[in-house]
């Protein structure tokens, strides 16, 4: 005889049918409960990638932190710190630089990105009366990062310079006071204090690599005078003098700078001219004359641009540990490079082209008319077009097809290209009888319009300064307002 249960609905089930019928629904549970942990882990693991993804787009240079649609001004500059935004570097997410007070005084400070107020403030200089007449862009004192420090907290080593530099017509640039005093100064980037402060050879200029703070000053004849040295204890460890350069500059030193490039010392002179020395003074590369010279945002490469002026432009891609790389052309500037499209060179022109890194064999051409400068994010490369006022076009880095295109402005509006990471952010100046300018967000994606905001009323443009989205007033603009969401 076979056992049977009675359902509510008043059927008969075989005892043996019902355990069958209870295995396959556990089955199922089960099967049902591993897709849901491994849709789940899934999510996890695509929402950890996409913030792993946006921490590393938020240290990129030229990225701003996340931009939404209640973008508003958050403090306004002071004149005084102007330089410190335009110049300074970031250290822990605050800006640190020099401040030129009303009666020409100096100091080290740290702001608040956020609000503008100083972390902290650490006097350099006494008031000086011409530096006060003059304005704080007539100082050469500056502030870089120390790279390799050994101490738990960030430091920071500033040429403090008594000489005063002058702008003149074409741009010519003059020193309207030669230095007689030099000093580094180093300090704790977390609270100011002072961790060295050295005396150092007269100097319009300087860098720092590991372990050397390198100062550099001009010859009545334009040559290079080079000085390398301890940060901390001011022990000099070399000190290089170039060659007198083919032209004489006549005073003007417009171009002359020292710059670190990993363990390199690039010395730019007058006359255009440019060589590279090894972290120990002894000369990596030899001079080479150039038409425009130029660095990457990242710091990790010189772009050495000849045969400009003869319409036969060639430019060196000079990178430590690697072989010069030659590309025929004028390389476009690159605002934001997420190193996505590795390879591959963007050379300027009316139709922009794409060459092989290695090469210089051209990969692709636009389309269509387009300048600079770009965002490199994605694979993708995000410029203005010539062909059509307003718009913006998206290429496939590796292919040069157009992904999307849209237009965002009219034919009076000059269109600054920007990003947080998430969003194609657009600064547009104000159309004929508008109080203000504008702030387009797109979808890096597609270029779907997502926001658009007015700049608060008397502000014209909005760029990026570093890490920081600034507005200023007028057709030169310089910062006057810092923007961001509350």
């Amino acid at each position: 005889m076979q056992q049977v249960e009675v359902v509510d609905d008043g059927h008969l089930i075989a005892a043996a049918d019902g355990s069958r019928t209870s295995a396959r629904v556990r089955r199922w549970v089960a099967v049902l409960l591993v897709v849901a942990l491994v849709l789940v882990g899934a999510q996890l693991v695509l929402a950890a990638r996409d913030r792993a993804t946006s921490a590393r787009l938020a240290e990129l240079p030229g990225v701003l932190p996340p931009v939404e649609a209640d973008v508003r001004a958050l403090w306004r500059v002071d004149e005084a710190d102007v330089q410190v935004l335009s110049e300074g570097v970031e250290v822990d997410g605050d800006l640190v630089g020099v401040r030129t007070a009303s009666d020409g005084a100096q100091s080290v400070v740290s702001l608040d990105p956020r609000t503008g107020a100083d972390r902290w403030t650490t006097p350099l200089t006494d008031a000086d009366t011409v530096l006060a007449q003059r304005g704080a862009r007539s100082s050469v004192s500056s502030c870089l990062p120390v790279p390799g420090a050994e101490s738990a907290e960030p430091l920071v080593a500033c040429l403090v310079s008594d000489a005063l530099l002058s702008i003149g017509i074409r741009g010519r640039l003059t020193v309207t006071r030669p230095p007689t005093t030099s000093r580094v100064v180093v300090v704790d980037g977390a609270d100011g204090r002072v961790v060295a402060d050295r005396t150092a050879p007269p100097a319009i200029a300087f860098t720092v690599l590991p372990g050397l703070v390198v100062v550099g000053l001009p010859g009545h004849d334009g040559h290079a005078e080079v000085t390398a040295q301890d940060p901390l204890t001011g022990e000099v460890r070399w000190h290089y003098s170039s060659p007198r350069p083919a032209l004489d500059p006549v005073g003007d030193v417009a171009g002359f700078g020292v710059a670190a490039l990993d363990d390199l010392v690039a010395v730019a002179e007058v006359g255009s001219n440019v060589t590279l020395l090894a972290a120990d003074g002894t000369v990596a590369r030899e001079r080479e004359q150039y038409d425009r010279l130029s660095q990457d945002e990242a710091a990790t490469r010189l772009e050495v641009l000849s045969g400009y002026l003869v319409f036969k432009p060639v430019t060196t891609i000079v990178q430590p540990g690697r072989a010069d790389r030659r590309i025929p052309g004028r390389l476009v500037t690159r605002t934001v490079d997420d190193g996505s499209l590795p390879g591959v060179e963007l050379v300027e022109g009316s139709r922009m082209q794409a060459r092989d890194a290695s090469s210089g064999d051209r990969l692709w051409q636009a389309d269509r008319h387009t300048s600079g400068p770009v965002l490199v994010l994605r694979g993708l490369v995000y410029c203005t077009s010539g062909d059509s006022p307003g718009e913006l076009v998206a290429f496939d880095g590796r292919t040069g097809s157009v992904v999307w295109s849209a237009n965002v402005g009219t034919y009076d509006q000059l269109a600054r290209l920007m990003t947080d990471g998430r969003v194609l952010l657009v600064g547009l100046t104000p159309t004929d009888g508008a109080a203000a300018g504008s702030l387009v967000a797109l979808s890096l994606a597609d270029g779907q319009r997502l926001w658009h905001a007015s700049l608060p009323d008397g502000l014209d443009a909005a760029w990026a300064q570093g890490h920081v989205l600034v507005a200023g007033e007028g057709a030169d603009p310089t910062a006057s307002v810092v923007l961001g969401s509350p």
